[in-house]
């Protein structure tokens, strides 16, 4: 027994509980928090835990209700104290009770299965033709791909309740929010955009609202509507693309600064250090920084007309600095001057918090982050962020904002714990979620730099504990800097290694697997090449970003080693800059993570003061940090402690981050949180999403070890490349609207970035790839999106043999989908993994023929067939995308009586919510479909859909 166990076992339960177990009230209530009041802290905390236990033994709306209630009359530290027990203590049972099993026969016989019972009750049918059910939560816009995983009497048995997240209830409540928010005409973004802009209008919160959608990097498909984030601000990829829409942020600015034709914006006044590291002292000596607001953060690179040069591509130069300025400061800069938002004490956002954190639904979001199903790693991540505001000073208490973000976060949670089923929503319901923590995170600002100095060494530390006795005895010296990005991070680093030395020649032993924009980089100094082992600054990379070759800590470790055998006494510290934004958990609690072993391989170096090490991470990609959208990176880095010949590196370091001033600041908060709440979270999303990486690898789209046709799997890694011997692969993705098409970035869900140069002596854009950020749908999403793709690519057959003509899929028939298409069945009888995922195959064929195929009328009679047979295990997403064609096709034909067809038709329409099937029902031609069941069902479908008012 623990000294915290006889603390809690000696404490006792406040005077007032029983009243307030009897009576749960305002004054109840308030008797509780007044005998809280009386005791000493160390006696609060323990009987607060009293009181958490007990809370958690009830019913989830119980649970919540008295929670908030509780909080509403606390302040201060016990109240923070308060929602850290809270958050601490987790439902004693389930949220969803099972039903009573049925009553086992008393025959022997019958309950091992040698003989029917006498009075077997039929089981009503199920299908979707016969189930006046399933009409009605199709009607609702379930999630579930086939209605016959819903068991709707189990569902009947729930209460109506909508509290209760194991409810009909709250099942038809999240049901309808989801079909309000995708039949609307705007996105989820602009809705919460419209709802607050009266609320913080003219007050220094304007900009956090304005703001909402802009951390998502824009798709580049049309998404204008429904569960989505959406800005006109935003860019596909900031750093590279934010002059497009900068013109729309300086118009809003209210800086005194009077920014002039040619000048650009920059992230820091120290800015002109790294360019004159590009272009020369001439250059830099001409040019001017201001910063907007004060003397640091975004500022003005004035001068640049006066230069008359034309060859100087300074795009392509702020891109490869990762110069970029913080959009998050501009949208600051637009409320400067403002007033801030006034107190509102008719919201009690901790209580809120409180009530969110005991509620049903919060509750089962942890009971699926525990489980092994599909969205297990995103509810655990979701958890950890939204736990994490109860720490430190908590959300800015009387804040209107803040109470309406929580309310939102509330919606969202209803989504994502309703659509277990359907990754794709409750995956975009938690990238929305996104915004409604940094929207509290930023508006309290309870964060600074210490803080993130902190968070980050006791991350270094967990993922490299090899360091931890050298650290804590102040042998080394660990520090952390935020950057504006991860080019930041390593431009940063390139200019104090190559000042710090007087040269600029680098070494990259890990050249095939840097990141590849650290060669453009590279390339601008001219010393891109592998150089004498002399030199002593060596550029690597942990991970590849255009994974042709697997890494090697060992080989990393050897390289360092042997280039400082030829070190003299009197040099200055070798130095080591390593790419580290792809981290991977380690294999076992008895494995290294790669980061330990190669810091373990380098610590006695960094420790005798011959080696620096500058570890470079964006938290933008990889299905890591992209979850947040953040734009921001880190530079740490490791010297000997006390070391005068990097002192200068260690000050310049800080410097640069100090220039920058991004903890402070919107961005800041939220990665701050992030990193502090959810970094174990980054390790495992990776991993997960690797696992789908290696299946898009091996069973949907396998290659031969060719670099013409792309990369193989490598292992940990989230990420494949491929390209086409018969078609250009970009123009092809573009055309497949499930695969979300953003640049560079990686998101919950799986997304490619066209335009990646591969490991060829010569640039040669008709050998560019395209790289698949595989996300965390289920195994069924990742076939239906690429395994028809990627066997016709490579004219292999469902059962691995070629084809008998190659195909060409920049000609690609209907013709030829449909040969590939009939080999699926008998590939399934000898193949256990096309038998797994045979309707899925099937699907994944239909789906990519009627985007990419010429004659798509051929496909319709198959689809049909395909809805009749049954779709089971076939995800809603891909079901609605074959459904739209199919309908597409038929709408203004007159329909077929033929009841196979017409079971197609029926099952098929139910698939489509009511919002996207009503406008196709008023076009569809009954009139010659006879009077079969099948006939009689789909005008019932069609009738009904005419009537319903959206």
């Amino acid at each position: 027994m623990t000294k915290h166990d006889i603390s809690v076992s000696s404490a006792s339960l406040p005077k007032g509980w029983q009243a307030f177990a009897l009576k749960r009230d305002a004054t109840t209530a308030k008797a509780v928090a007044r005998d809280l009041r009386t005791m000493t802290p160390t006696t609060a905390k323990t009987t607060m835990k009293l009181v958490a236990d007990q809370l958690a033994e009830l019913s989830p709306k119980d649970r919540s209700a008295m929670s908030r209630l509780i909080m509403s009359e606390l302040s201060g530290d016990q109240a923070r104290d308060f929602l850290k027990v809270t958050a601490a203590t987790r439902l004693k049972h389930s949220t969803v009770v099972p039903p009573d099993p049925t009553a086992q026969s008393s025959d022997v016989v019958h309950y091992l299965d040698l003989v029917p019972p006498k009075d077997l009750v039929k089981l009503k049918s199920t299908r979707p033709s016969d189930n006046e059910n399933a009409l009605l939560l199709d009607a609702l816009d379930l999630y579930t791909a086939d209605r016959r995983m819903v068991d709707l009497a189990a569902l009947e048995q729930r209460v109506d309740d909508e509290s209760d997240a194991s409810s009909m209830g709250h099942l038809r409540m999240a049901a309808k929010l989801v079909d309000e928010i995708n039949g609307g005409k705007v996105t989820y973004s602009q809705l919460r955009r419209t709802d607050l802009g009266l609320t913080v209008k003219d007050t220094t919160q304007e900009h956090l609202v304005d703001q909402i959608g802009f951390r998502t990097a824009k798709t580049q498909r049309t998404e204008k509507t429904g569960l989505s984030a959406q800005n006109d601000l935003a860019t596909t990829y900031w750093r590279s693309t934010f002059h497009k829409t900068l013109p729309d942020f300086q118009k809003k600015l209210r800086s005194k600064v009077k920014i002039e034709d040619g000048d650009l914006l920059v992230n820091s006044p120290r800015v002109l250090r790294k360019i004159e590291m590009l272009l020369g002292k001439e250059v830099a000596g001409r040019l001017t920084v201001v910063a907007l607001d004060g003397r640091k953060g975004v500022s003005v690179l004035k001068g640049i007309p006066g230069l008359k040069r034309d060859d100087i591509n300074w795009d392509s130069i702020l891109h490869e600095l990762g110069a970029a300025p913080s959009a998050y400061q501009l949208y600051e800069l637009m409320d400067l001057g403002k007033d801030e938002p006034p107190t509102n004490f008719k919201v009690d956002t901790r209580a809120d918090l409180a009530e969110l954190i005991t509620s049903s639904r919060f509750s089962r979001l942890q009971e699926i982050a525990r489980s092994t199903g599909q969205l297990a790693p995103v509810c655990a991540m979701v958890e950890h962020l939204v736990l994490g505001l109860t720490d430190e000073l908590g959300p800015q208490r009387f804040d209107t904002l803040t109470a309406s973000a929580m309310a939102s976060m509330s919606r969202l949670l209803d989504i994502i714990v309703d659509n277990e089923r359907n990754p794709s929503a409750a995956m975009r319901a938690a990238d929305l979620m996104m915004d409604e923590i940094a929207l509290v995170v930023a508006a309290a600002k309870n964060y600074h730099d210490v803080d993130y100095r902190d968070t980050m060494r006791d991350i270094m530390l967990e993922r490299a504990p090899s360091l931890a006795p050298l650290v804590t005895k102040n042998q080394v010296e660990l520090g952390s800097h935020l950057m504006s990005s991860g080019m930041d991070a390593l431009g940063t680093a390139l200019y104090i290694a190559l000042t710090a030395r007087d040269h600029d020649k680098v070494v990259r032993p890990t050249e095939d697997v840097d990141y590849f924009e650290t060669g453009m980089l590279l390339d601008r100094l001219k010393k891109g090449e592998l150089v004498t082992p002399r030199s002593d600054v060596l550029v690597a990379a942990l991970n590849p970003s255009s994974p042709f070759v697997a890494p090697s800590t060992e080989n990393l470790v050897k390289d360092v080693r042997e280039a400082l055998r030829t070190r003299k006494k009197g040099d200055p510290p070798f130095a080591l800059i390593l790419d580290t934004t792809i981290q991977m958990a380690a294999t076992s609690t008895k494995d290294p993570t790669q980061l330990d072993a190669v810091l373990d391989g380098l610590k006695d170096l960094v420790a005798d003061g011959s080696l620096e090490v500058f570890l470079c991470k964006s938290f933008q990609k990889y299905a890591s940090f992209g979850t947040g959208k953040v734009a921001a990176g880190d530079l740490t880095m490791l010297s000997k402690k006390g070391n005068l010949d990097s002192a200068w590196s260690r000050a310049e370091a800080l410097l640069q981050e100090r220039a920058l001033d991004l903890a402070s600041h919107d961005e800041g908060q939220f990665v701050i949180h992030m990193l502090r709440h959810g970094h174990r979270d980054e390790l495992a999303l990776i991993d997960h999403a690797a696992e789908n990486a290696q299946l898009v690898d091996g069973f949907c789209w396998p290659i031969a070890a060719d670099y013409a046709l792309g990369s193989t799997y490598v292992d940990g890694i989230p990420l494949v490349l491929r390209s086409t011997p018969t078609g250009d692969v970009d123009s092809i993705f573009k055309r497949l609207a499930q695969i979300d098409w953003r640049d560079s970035f990686s998101f919950l869900r799986t997304s490619y970035v066209g335009g990646i140069p591969g490991p060829w002596p010569k640039p040669d854009h008709e050998k560019w790839y395209v790289r698949i950020n595989t996300g965390h749908e289920p195994k069924e999403t990742m076939v239906e999106n690429f395994y028809a793709f990627g066997h016709l690519s490579g004219s292999l057959l469902a059962n691995g043999k070629k084809s008998d003509e190659p195909v060409i899929l920049r000609d690609l028939t209907a013709e030829t989908v449909l040969k590939h298409l009939s080999a699926v069945p008998s590939a399934a009888l000898s193949d256990p993994t096309v038998a797994q995922y045979k309707n899925n195959i099937i699907a994944s064929y239909l789906a990519f023929g009627f985007q990419s195929a010429k004659g798509k009328a051929d496909l319709v009679s198959p689809t049909l067939d395909f809805f009749a047979n049954g779709t089971a295990g076939v995800t809603i997403d891909t079901q609605r995308l074959i459904a739209r064609e199919l309908f597409a096709l038929v709408q203004t034909k007159p329909v077929p009586s033929d009841p196979k067809a017409l079971a197609g038709l029926c099952n098929a329409a139910i698939v489509l919510p009511a919002w996207q099937f009503k406008p196709i029902a008023a076009k569809l031609k009954l009139d010659t479909i006879g009077d079969s069941e099948q006939a009689k069902l789909l005008r019932k479908i069609v009738d009904r859909a005419n009537q319903t008012t959206l």
